[in-house]
């Protein structure tokens, strides 16, 4: 499993909150940060794959990037839902 950024551009938050919410169904794959922006983990192996497998490739703006290590200030949820990943 890795784990990816999933960020909305422009006026697409909506469109992304719906393909991740529809689109990644295994449990504990989520962390929504706020509208638009998500951490997933999931099995692919590239952020293309992720944008495809969302259906997002050729329909919204977004960029999804994947993370190999993390630091800053956010609230303690998200700390705690990263250290139960197994990634």
């Amino acid at each position: 499993m890795a784990l990816y950024a999933v960020i909305a551009l422009k006026e697409a938050p909506a469109a992304v909150d719906e393909a991740v919410e529809t689109k990644i169904t295994a449990p504990n794959s989520l962390y929504k940060i706020e509208s638009g922006k998500w951490v997933v983990k999931d099995d692919v192996a590239t952020a293309k794959e992720l944008s495809t497998k969302l259906g997002l490739a050729s329909t919204t703006s977004h960029i999804i990037l994947p993370i190999r290590g993390y630091f800053g200030r956010a609230q303690p949820d998200l700390w705690e839902w990263l250290a139960k990943t197994d990634v």
